[in-house]
This record gives structure tokens, sequence and C-alpha cells, in this order.
């Protein structure tokens, strides 16, 4: 997916799934930054800034979406699709894994 489709995808809000998040949610969301930001730093290391890049771009809104009534768990499914497939094998965790553990349904 490319940046001008991710713009369009990530239209400003409201959007048709937003709400607060739970406690335990974003407990897991954090989690997952922290994830994020170890494995960002790693492949700053390793010189693979178009990666490093690309898995800042699909976390950087999370921390201003956490406490807002307007967070979407789709859109923010879809930067971590899009980041996934771009990557595949080179992904060092599976951050789309991660989410859809998070996003299940309650009944689950």
């Amino acid at each position: 997916m490319t940046h001008n489709e991710m713009d369009e995808d990530w239209a400003w809000p409201p959007y048709p799934d937003a709400r607060m998040l739970t406690d335990g949610e974003r407990k897991q969301l954090c989690h997952m930054l922290y994830i994020a930001l170890v494995e960002i730093r790693s492949l700053g290391w390793d010189g693979k800034t178009e990666q490093m890049t690309d898995l800042a771009d699909a976390f950087h809104n999370l921390p201003d979406f956490l406490w807002s009534e307007e967070f979407s768990m789709s859109t923010f499914r879809k930067f971590l699709q899009a980041y996934q497939q771009k990557y595949g094998k080179e992904c060092r965790s599976n951050y789309l894994e991660m989410f859809d553990q998070i996003n299940q349904p309650a009944n689950e």
C-alpha cells in the first residue's frame, strides 16, 4: 500500500468503529509500541532505514489515539497489515498477529 493509499484510508475522524479503548487494550498496545521501538532501534543499527521508517509510520499515531474516543481498531490494523505485507519474513515481530490477539471478540 502506498503512502497516498494509506492517506486515503486514514481519513481523519470520525471513523465508523471509533471508540475509547479499554485499559487492557491500552496496556497491550503500549507493549506493542515498546516492541516496535526496540525493533526500530535495531533496524537503524542494521542500516535498514526504509523498513525502520515504515515501522515508525505504522505506529506513530498510536500515542495520540490511545486515550481518544476516536481510536479505530480497523484503521490501525490497516497500517500494521501494510507493514507486514511489505516486509513479510523480514519482520522481526508479527505485529498483525499481536494486534489480532488484542482485537479478538470478547466471546472467543
